[in-house]
């Protein structure tokens, strides 16, 4: 299956309406052989301080620079179902077409 990725779901519609796909599934858009699925903004998010250290949970001067060994990302509870809508598709994909915005965070 050739697995669009979109921004949003506005973007979605109109890709998937120029390629065929028609029928509306959970959180994609599917037909002709292709299936067309979106972030909602950000699906992840950098690891909030307190991941790394519970002290860090209060800002104080003295625990700066937070430098952690690795960096973390966690999933956004008000995307969390996108997220695993997406991650699904992506594992049946057999090609990724990456469609999102043409900004400096994702060109078209």
């Amino acid at each position: 299956m050739k697995l669009y990725l979109c921004e949003k779901p506005s973007q979605g519609r109109e890709i998937a309406s120029h390629i065929g796909a028609r029928t509306r599934g959970e959180g994609c858009i599917t037909g002709n052989g292709v299936t067309v699925t979106w972030g909602i903004g950000h699906l992840v998010e950098q690891a909030k301080p307190e991941h790394y250290n519970p002290a860090l949970k209060f800002w104080d001067i003295a625990h700066l620079p937070v430098l952690p060994d690795e960096w973390h990302m966690e999933v956004k509870d008000q995307t969390r179902d996108q997220y695993k809508i997406v991650a699904k598709l992506l594992k049946q994909a057999t090609e990724v077409v990456i469609a999102t915005d043409a900004d400096r965070e994702g060109e078209v």
